[in-house]
């Protein structure tokens, strides 16, 4: 018996040592295919892990990353100490390759932090820290963020989700210089291989990952805009918001928050300047029903009440229709999330500057390149699978096409991986869609109470003028203050790209006009 069991280890690591002659000469898919046949004839749970250990490092090194995704998971979940610390040399290459949700998921459910070598653990700490974030564990995430070794290509989004639990837990100081040392570190990378993708595929990924750390940099400024404005620091605020680069999607989507800043300061004509710019045709793509809300409210402010009516009445012709249309998707697809991905990606194909309405609202989110990834990551299953019938016929004498060995295998797990991405792109939509649902219908009765207020205003005004006008005595003209690096131009009716965002009003307050009679 136990003769037997030698000659079974003996044989096993002889398999492993042709495993990785084949690797070190390069024939990474033969590699994976004799690892695979090891695994299916292991003699115990440690082999098996760690010939699957072997597959996932082969099929990456082979540029199969959506296919070694499964076999890293089934390492780690065999919970063999060696095999797993093997594996998870690769966590880092498969978090950045085939993104964090399902990665961070099985790492906190079936590894610790012994498994780890002292580089690899960048991962766990990352992959714990946002957990701990999503289920309000604020302490949690800081703690483990804090550990993200500084030179480590997660160091960047170790910072953000530190200064996003810091931000929750009202450490102001300590956010804003996380977030800014994010900033500074978005664009950090190393040790991670830079991979080969055939075909167009390769274009768009290095794009992909160059937008992801422009956006990740692009988001931090913003938080520390977002944290300044919180803490009263209106003047500080104004100045980061002005850093967000405008090429970005986040300064789109933040441009309304910088109005916010200033109407905060009772600056509403800087406020409706801001405001404006989303009337240019650059940005007619944008989608934000807070737009309208808060120029609504800055007319208001000026007691400018037919404009303010007319932004009122105007919104429910806008946006109803999309509401509408939201709402009837949401209530037809409760339960199956393919139709959300596949209409996140129907948006995505489209222009951006598209006619329709909801490919419009989708705008917001669909080209975040969290989405972006995720929907390219289908097409590299797609590229993969032809990647693997030509690996397994450049080798007549172990070629088994695609419905049997090997091969065969992969194409089972290629099914399962495009599963998981339609799953997790179609909850990344949905929940997109019913939360900016919840934004819009919010908007609706906002505008609503503003009519309501409006009304009474108008209906003071002529019943009681007098008295009227000395409830708005304090509600009269600020000027808003030029800062030494802006210039004063004056509008002639054109919108250009370097100035949108910059544009100010210069209206009369209306609030006062009965005492000047």
């Amino acid at each position: 018996m136990i003769l037997g069991l030698l000659l079974l280890v003996s044989s096993a690591q002889a398999s492993f040592t042709d495993v990785k002659h084949a690797y070190d000469s390069g024939q990474y898919f033969s590699a994976a295919r004799m690892a695979f046949n090891d695994a299916n004839h292991a003699g115990n749970k440690a082999e098996q892990a760690l010939a699957y250990a072997w597959v996932s490092e082969s099929l990456i090194r082979a540029g199969l990353d959506q296919s070694a995704l499964y076999f890293f998971f089934r390492t780690i979940q065999l919970q063999d100490r060696t095999a797993s610390r093997k594996v998870l040399e690769l966590a880092p290459i498969l978090i950045e390759r085939t993104g964090p949700d399902l990665m961070r998921k099985f790492l906190t459910k079936f590894t610790n932090i012994e498994d780890y070598s002292s580089r690899a653990k960048n991962a766990y700490f990352v992959s714990l820290a946002k957990e701990k974030l999503l289920k309000g564990d604020y302490s949690g995430a800081i703690q483990n963020a804090s550990l993200v070794q500084t030179n480590h290509q997660l160091y960047p989004v170790a910072l953000q989700i530190k200064a996003t639990a810091e931000t929750m837990i009202n450490q102001s100081a300590a956010a804003i210089r996380d977030f800014a040392e994010c900033a500074s570190h978005a664009d950090q990378r190393n040790e991670v291989d830079e991979e080969q993708i055939s075909g167009s595929l390769q274009a768009k990924w290095n794009s992909l990952k160059e937008n992801a750390a422009r956006d990740l940099r692009a988001r931090c400024i913003a938080g520390q805009a977002r944290v300044l404005y919180e803490t009263e620091k209106f003047d500080e605020a104004d100045r980061m918001y002005d850093q967000i680069p405008k090429a970005s999607f986040v300064w789109t989507d933040t441009l309304f928050e910088h109005a916010w800043n200033s109407y905060a300061r009772e600056e509403y004509n800087r406020t409706l300047g801001k405001l404006v710019s989303y009337k240019s045709p650059a940005l007619q793509f944008s989608f934000n029903t807070e737009v309208d809300v808060l120029m609504a409210q800055s007319y208001m402010a000026l007691c400018i009440y037919p404009d303010a009516s007319k932004i009122i009445d105007e919104f429910t012709k806008t946006y109803g229709s999309v509401a509408k249309e939201v709402k009837t998707f949401v209530d037809t697809n409760s339960s199956d999330l393919r139709p959300y991905f596949n209409l996140g990606k129907e948006a995505l194909a489209q222009k951006l500057h598209t006619d329709r309405k909801l490919y419009r609202f989708m705008n917001r989110f669909v080209r975040s390149p969290y989405f972006e990834a995720v929907a390219l990551s289908q097409e590299r299953v797609a590229a993969e699978r032809i990647a693997i019938q030509r690996m397994d016929s450049s080798r007549p004498e172990t070629s088994t096409g695609m419905s049997a060995g090997f091969p065969g295998f992969l194409s089972l797990v290629l099914e399962w991986r495009n599963r998981s991405i339609e799953l997790l792109g179609g909850i990344y939509i949905k929940n997109s869609m019913i939360d900016y649902h919840q934004v819009l219908i919010s908007d609706f009765e906002k505008m609503q109470f503003m009519k309501i207020d409006l009304l009474s205003h108008l209906k003071q005004k002529l019943m009681e003028p007098e008295l009227a006008s000395s409830a708005e005595r304090n509600r009269g003209n600020r000027i808003p203050v030029r800062r030494n690096d802006q210039l004063l131009w004056t509008f002639n009716g054109e919108f250009w790209n370097d100035e949108i965002g910059d544009y100010v009003f210069a209206l009369e307050s209306e609030c006062n006009k009965d005492d000047a009679k």
